[in-house]
């Protein structure tokens, strides 16, 4: 290494004369931004004085405090420190050694002329530039410290802009702080990229840009050249330069608390990163007026007076003018003394090697072929997909509880897809690399490190988002927002952590891949086998799991003697199934032949009610026999407690066998609704790329599946099982039934949503597509939920035949309910679960008796759900629960209580009877979703379809109802048990299944 003293340029040296530096000023461009600047104060002055006119702002100057101008004074020398370092650094980088006090001089002259001068090249930059030029003779290696410095100063200040994004929800909002945050960390990314491979942007330059475009971009390229091999001397510079940009955005804060601003320093500090910003923009002079407006437009978004806002920068500005003018005096000083630096310049023939080293050609042999690239990236993205895969099911079968029947399908499913989609990703992405490598005259990596590093790219994208997800529901429970200041700064940790976990299993890689046994990983062949190795492994395991867990449960299955009485039961429920709309309770419009049938072999309850208006809590009154006060499932995310004592629990202990067939996503295995049954089937419905119900889990079928829904409208299958399906697994369960008395529960989805025509004729009309209809489609909706109970009804007749060709029809008993109803806006809506009217809880209920029994008969007197456990159970001859609160059907009951929590709708109602009144009192909750009245009160007898509501005009009634309600109320939450609750917003399987059923947003 050379090295030589520097005063005056040598004879020979490169071309450092102030034109070589600078550039002509262009004066119908420099005019252009004196109108800008001079256009946004006019209008700025405008709207402030306006406001609050000249005297408000003599005002807020008077009342300076001006311990807090010193703190923007001592910020404004931090800056300066900052960037005087860095530019040493960079300085040392090129091998430009030069007394700190000296640059510090120049770096305060370069600030002089950038304050009073309008050309950008003839301030700070341009005078740093000239004065390192003429002082070594050395013009390339001054241009390429500017040059990197400014790219380092833009990867710098993005840095500090995202991280002071979290102070900026109050101005941008959530989606405008997305914007900005994504701009930076692109404008981050495209630094990064340019000083790692600059080799790439000049081979783009050349073929993309225009000539003089061209040779801005390959100088740029050039200086970051300069720099290859220097990685540590640049992350100190990017540190520093985030130092720069903390302390000029200190000089605002010190401003504004010099002004009395009432706003956090951090929102003061968010706002002066965006002004500053503003002032990049080449079309003012000096970011004047600019600076100004981006000041002005935030700052009165949160209630900042215009006049305050104006002064922030004005003040901030002020304190740095006031500095850089010294500036002038030091370089006048300078001049009179006409002494020289003492710098030192190494290497002075570094240049020539260098160039010649970037323009020496890779040998065509040496560099990377697409074909190896293909294969190397296919083996990556199979490795990645595999472990990713693999991992995910395994935390998808925790998260069941050992509720998946066949484990070992969502690991071998995951696997197999993740590596799918990550092997053809990496292959794509490994041989348009190697193609471009191949173009610009990069030398070909070794095998295993190329390896490692797809890997590890490929790895990234889902490990963030499995981190983020795990994270945000189990240690937020689901409260945190994303769009949020906590939930950025959440979302830039897990980011970081699958960066971290990407690199150590990257290493670990390319290690394992370097030699021996290991080198069969960097072929497809060798990473397909080592997948499957995987999976194979831990889906074995995972049925070992299961069968152990189901042994005890085969054990189970010896049952004590069943009760004299015991016979078997049939228990229907038709979920959506609102009375009023068939034949049988006088409906014109309907076609139910078979149900009517059945009627006659029945008996017909002609004032049925549900507890609640969604399915949920109404299955579980049906099977606990609990209003939703006692058994806490009332809300979206709660199961079915374990300490309750369902009706097939209650059998079960009896000596019945019990099955459940559910096609309906609110009773799943997932919401503890198997308890007590030796058999319950969870009939999922149909999911993309053959996917089972464990293996729809997984949050790539999730998104597969949300394309899916947006290019297609509802297909027969996609929210739930129809009849049809339905009735193939109860056949198929009939045809090997077990030994009599046992308990058959059916769950139909039909007529619910979507609403297909029949035979199936095009897509369905559902809640999740079409959430508020119009109300003049309510004759079209209507039709066809009458058709979808026309089509349940035909299978319906299936199952009557069915049993009867088993010779078991005569002796059973046959329950037949819906879980609520359905509105047609009737009281201005759709759909269900938001009202307690009775077109929603006036259910269906028809109980066929062994043998004939009653057969025919209507019975008049009121009924409701909660009756049906105990008079199963009495008729069985199978002692009543403790804890149970329902009646008996076949008495009847004066008085019909409802509930529910729903969708931000607390609602509750009663009907009672009070001489030859019937009447029935609602009571929402104020300010509910719906828009309901607080209180509603009806004459059901002379008013059936609830329309005059006499809450007003009869005190006296409405007095009476409400201590009834009170009262229900009381008694409903009697022995109530503990609530369990999971979190389907936790899940995105359960939450993509209820939103098919209208149950989500």
């Amino acid at each position: 290494m050379t090295s030589m003293d520097v005063g005056t340029p040598s004879p020979g040296a490169e071309d450092a004369s102030p034109r070589a530096s600078g550039r002509r000023l262009h004066w119908p461009w420099l005019l252009l931004k004196l109108v800008v600047s001079a256009g946004l104060l006019y209008l700025i002055a405008r709207k402030v004085l306006a406001r609050q006119g000249a005297e408000q702002l003599a005002e807020h100057l008077q009342e300076l405090r001006w311990q807090w101008i010193a703190v923007a004074a001592a910020a404004q020398l931090g800056a300066m420190t900052t960037s005087v370092l860095r530019w040493d650094r960079l300085l040392r980088g090129q091998g430009i050694e030069a007394p700190f006090r000296y640059l510090f001089g120049s770096f305060w002259i370069g600030r002089f002329f950038g304050a009073f001068t309008p050309g950008g090249w003839t301030g700070l930059n341009g005078y740093r530039l000239y004065d390192i030029a003429v002082r070594t003779g050395k013009a390339a290696r001054a241009t390429a410290t500017i040059g990197v410095e400014m790219l380092l100063g833009q990867l710098a200040f993005g840095a500090v802009v995202i991280a002071g994004s979290v102070y900026g929800m109050r101005y941008l909002g959530a989606g405008g702080l997305l914007l900005v945050d994504g701009f930076f960390l692109a404008v981050m990314v495209a630094a990064i990229l340019l000083l790692s491979r600059p080799k790439l942007f000049r081979w783009l330059a050349a073929r993309l840009l225009p000539r003089p475009l061209q040779a801005r971009v390959a100088s740029l390229v050039d200086a970051v050249c300069a720099y290859e091999g220097k990685g540590w001397l640049l992350v100190q510079a990017t540190v520093l330069g985030m130092g720069t940009h903390v302390f000029n955005n200190l000089i605002y804060v010190g401003a504004a608390q010099a002004l009395g601003v009432d706003l956090s320093p951090g929102e003061v500090f968010f706002v002066s990163s965006l002004q500053i910003f503003a002032t990049v923009l080449p079309i003012s002079i000096g970011g004047v007026g600019l600076r100004e407006a981006a000041a002005v437009s935030l700052y009165t978004l949160v209630g900042v007076p215009a006049s305050l806002a104006v002064l922030v920068p004005v003040v901030g500005i002020s304190v740095e003018y006031a500095i850089s003018a010294v500036g002038g005096l030091l370089f006048l000083l300078r001049r009179q003394r006409g002494r020289d630096p003492r710098i030192v310049v190494h290497d002075a023939e570094r240049e020539a090697r260098r160039y010649a080293e970037l323009a020496e050609e890779v040998p065509l042999a040496e560099r990377p072929r697409p074909l190896q690239g293909l294969k190397v990236g296919l083996a990556a993205g199979l490795l990645a997909g595999g472990l990713v895969g693999a991992t995910e099911a395994v935390v998808v079968l925790a998260g069941v509880r050992g509720h998946a029947e066949t484990p070992q399908v969502a690991i071998l499913y995951g696997t197999a897809l993740y590596g799918a989609m990550l092997g053809l990703g990496g292959a794509a992405g490994g041989a348009l690399l190697a193609w471009a490598g191949r173009r610009i005259g990069w030398r070909v990596r070794p095998p295993h490190k190329a390896l490692a590093g797809w890997f590890a790219v490929l790895l990234v994208p889902p490990a963030f988002a499995l981190t983020a997800f795990r994270v945000r529901r189990d240690l937020y429970a689901e409260q945190l927002v994303w769009k949020s200041a906590e939930g950025l700064q959440v979302a830039l940790l897990c980011l970081g952590v699958a960066l971290g976990l990407a690199l150590l299993l990257g290493g670990l890689l390319q290690v394992a891949a370097r030699r021996g046994p290991g080198t069969l990983l960097r072929r497809p062949l060798g990473a397909l086998l080592a997948m499957a190795a995987l999976s194979g492994s831990l889906a074995a395991a995972a049925h070992a799991s299961s069968e152990a867990a189901a042994q005890p449960r085969a054990g189970e299955r010896a049952r004590p003697a069943a009760p004299a009485q015991a016979t078997n039961v049939v228990f229907v429920v038709v979920d959506t199934l609102r009375a009023d709309h068939l034949p049988l309770y006088g409906y014109a419009k309907g076609h139910t032949p078979n149900l009517d049938a059945f009627a006659r072999d029945a008996v017909v309850f002609e004032h049925a009610f549900s507890q609640a208006s969604w399915t949920r809590p109404s299955f579980a009154t049906m099977l606990s026999g609990r209003f939703a006060a006692s058994h806490r499932v009332m809300h979206k995310p709660d199961a079915l407690p374990d300490e309750l004592v369902t009706l097939p629990e209650a059998l079960s202990a009896a000596g019945f066998a019990t099955a459940g067939f559910v096609t309906n996503y609110n009773v799943a295995p997932y919401y503890n609704f198997q308890q007590g049954f030796d058999t319950y089937r969870y009939l999922e419905p149909e999911f993309v790329l053959g996917a089972d119900d464990t293996a729809a889990k997984l949050l790539a079928v999730q998104a597969l599946k949300r394309v899916v829904e947006r290019v297609r409208a509802a297909q027969p299958g996609s929210a739930y099982q129809d009849a049809e399906a339905v009735n193939r697994a109860l056949f198929e369960w009939l045809e090997h039934r077990p030994e009599s008395p046992w308990l058959l529960f059916a769950a139909y989805m039909d007529p619910h949503d979507p609403y297909f025509e029949h035979p199936y004729r095009g897509p369905g009309y559902s809640r999740a597509a079409h959430p508020h209809p119009d109300r003049a489609e309510a004759e079209r909706l209507r039709r066809l939920y009458d058709g979808e109970i026309t089509y349940w009804d035909e299978h319906f007749g299936a199952l009557v035949q069915k049993l009867k060709d088993e010779g078991i029809y005569d002796e059973s008993i046959i329950v037949v309910t819906a879980d609520h109803g359905e509105e047609f806006a009737d009281h201005g809506g759709f759909w269900h679960g938001t009202t307690l009217y009775d077109e929603q809880v006036h259910v269906p209920l028809l109980v066929k008796l062994p043998y004939g029994e009653r057969a025919g008969e209507r019975v008049d007197h009121w009924v409701q759900h909660v009756d049906l456990m105990p008079t199963l159970l009495r008729r069985l001859g199978v002692e009543v629960p403790e804890g149970v609160q329902g009646g008996e059907l076949f008495e009847g009951t004066t008085e019909v209580f409802s509930e529910e929590d729903h969708e931000g709708n607390v609602l509750r109602a009663v009907r009672v009877r009070r001489g030859l009144e019937a009447l029935k009192f609602i009571e929402a909750n104020a300010g509910n979703p719906r828009g309901l009245p607080d209180r509603q009160l009806f004459r059901v007898d002379m008013d059936p379809g609830e329309r005059v509501d006499l809450a007003q005009e009869a005190p006296e009634r409405l007095r009476i109802a409400q201590e009834h309600l009170r009262a229900a109320a009381e008694r409903a939450r009697s022995g109530a048990v503990h609530r369990r609750a999971v979190d389907p917003s936790g899940d995105p399987d359960a939450e993509a299944r209820l939103r098919a059923l209208g149950y989500a947003e």
